[in-house]
């Protein structure tokens, strides 16, 4: 009788709908691990160039989920061209970046001129200025053209990557 109550109580949980179907996702949860993985690598990148007296920024390449290539930062190259440039590739379409902090404007073009697919970040632009990484005028949406296709941008809580900035 103990195993007939026991296998009825199992059945009715698979059958009823679940308690935990009805707990909204959280923001983490909305990325995959592989999400994560290309973040730590910016990110992995951007404390190297921080560590070498220079903004802490980084940024990775990823192609059909897989790793093409990183850069840092260097001078007045930032670290999105370095990785493109790396890439080797001829384009960027298909193409999804990784970075620590979120594009300037003009990064913002170089990468839609390429063709990205799509952008990830950590660092929104309110704490890259704050950080004096980049100014105010260096995020001027009104300066693209108006004909430029928008690329998807996505900002990402990740841990530590905050206290690059400080």
């Amino acid at each position: 009788m103990k195993k007939i109550l026991t296998s009825a109580l199992l059945l009715t949980a698979l059958v009823t709908p679940s308690v935990f179907a009805q707990i909204p996702v959280s923001r983490v949860e909305q990325y995959t691990p592989t999400d994560m993985v290309f973040l730590d690598m910016a990110t992995d990148a951007a404390k190297e160039n921080k560590s070498r007296g220079q903004n802490p920024s980084g940024a990775v390449i990823v192609i059909n989920g897989e790793f093409r290539s990183s850069g840092r930062a260097t001078g007045s190259v930032s670290a999105e061209e370095i990785a493109f440039k790396k890439s080797r590739l001829s384009s960027l379409k298909g193409a999804t970046i990784y970075t620590v902090n979120e594009p300037t404007t003009a990064v913002y073009k170089f990468l839609c001129d390429n063709n990205i697919g799509a952008i990830y970040f950590v660092n929104g632009r309110d704490a890259v200025i704050k950080a004096g990484l980049a100014t105010a005028a260096d995020y001027n949406d009104a300066s693209l053209p108006a004909d430029m296709t928008k690329v998807p941008m996505f900002q990402i809580e990740f841990p530590d990557a905050g206290l690059l900035l400080k």
